[in-house]
């Protein structure tokens, strides 16, 4: 688990940013003296450098408003402090991976339409996984976005793409249609019918940081829409789902590079990836501020050591049949409710 970074470069001019962040590598220092000492304090470490990368990776206007302010409030308070780093982890990182912690499932499409033609004749949003997955299929060109591996089910007695997939000498693959926000995030709410369940949530999260108007584009089954999907072989699928790799916009419109927590990750990857479509208003390429969000949690992930924390008692969770009865398997207990939670939401819009 990275330290944080002692300095914080973007922000040199401006002393109250400097000083927010101050209190969290000075809490990290406590921290670090307490394990030092014995203590496991694993997650409270965690959940400070989760507070801490905040500043290194959301928007400035995020940064100078809700996250300085909610941290100089409770300066003062290191139990307060690490309260506010784990409701970032638990209601803005743990659901991007929640969700993922299942097989996916392959696209079964098969098809004898053209690369241009429509899968039906109407502009709508998809409602369903499956709609999602098929209309994606189509704008994506019926193969990876990023590796060009074309999907395997729809070659099925397709004359033009099983010619394109000869002529590319490389095998087909069963495709999967990636949510960029999981449908794990989604209980169908809003911020006015349930404030208890609206202010734990995600969306909660992101009004904080400066983006209200998500809950409306996505609530629901509008999750499915096509500008948070994409088309991805299964290994791309993954590390995306699991934070391992993320998009980073350039200045040319709808490209993107492709970064990742470990460079093996990207090891025969393309360094940048444009995004096409043959219809704009009928097949909306990915959402690029949806893909921002995405890449700021992935990095907060990283940064902060809580992907590696989530992975790590994953696999103590597969491994562990009777809980301790010293209370040793209370984390992993306490990820497993978490993760049944965002899982059980997720099932409501498949």
């Amino acid at each position: 688990m990275p330290a944080l970074p002692p300095t914080l470069e973007s922000y040199r001019d401006q002393p109250s940013v400097l000083s927010a962040y101050n209190i969290c590598l000075r809490l990290q220092k406590r921290i670090q003296c307490a394990i030092d000492s014995g203590k496991d304090m694993t997650k409270e470490m965690m959940y400070c450098r989760v507070l801490g990368s905040l500043f290194h990776h959301l928007p400035a206007p995020a940064v100078n408003g809700d996250l300085v302010r909610s941290v100089t409030t409770i300066s003062s308070d290191d139990e307060k402090l690490l309260e506010l780093g784990k409701f970032f982890y638990e209601h803005f990182i743990k659901p991007f991976m929640s969700s993922r912690e299942h097989t996916p499932t392959p696209s079964s499409h098969s098809s004898r339409r053209s690369f241009d033609d429509p899968v039906d004749g109407t502009n709508e949003v998809p409602k369903s996984h499956e709609s999602a997955k098929k209309h994606a299929l189509v704008r994506d060109g019926f193969r990876c976005i990023v590796t060009k591996l074309y999907d395997g089910p729809a070659t099925v007695d397709n004359d033009e793409l099983e010619k394109a997939v000869m002529a590319g000498g490389m095998p087909p693959v069963e495709t999967q249609c990636t949510h960029i926000f999981p449908q794990s995030v989604n209980a169908n709410i809003t911020s006015d019918s349930n404030k208890a369940k609206y202010t734990s949530s995600v969306w909660a999260v992101l009004d904080r940081f400066g983006y209200p108007g998500l809950l409306e584009d996505l609530n629901g089954a509008n999750i499915h829409r096509l500008e948070n999907v994409m088309t991805m072989d299964p290994t791309v699928h993954r590390q995306f789902e699991t934070l391992k790799i993320w998009f980073v916009a350039m200045e040319e419109p709808n490209t993107y590079r492709l970064e990742a927590a470990n460079k093996l990750w990207l090891f025969g990857r393309p360094e940048y990836v444009t995004f096409s479509t043959p219809d704009p208003e009928k097949y909306p390429l990915p959402n690029p501020t949806y893909l921002a969000l995405h890449a700021t949690c992935a990095k907060v992930a990283h940064l902060s050591g809580a992907r590696e924390y989530i992975e790590e008692v994953s696999r103590r969770m597969e491994d562990t049949c009777v809980l301790a009865e010293d209370g040793g398997s209370s984390d992993i207990l306490h990820e497993a409710i978490l993760s049944s939670m965002w899982r059980v939401q997720s099932k409501a819009f498949v």
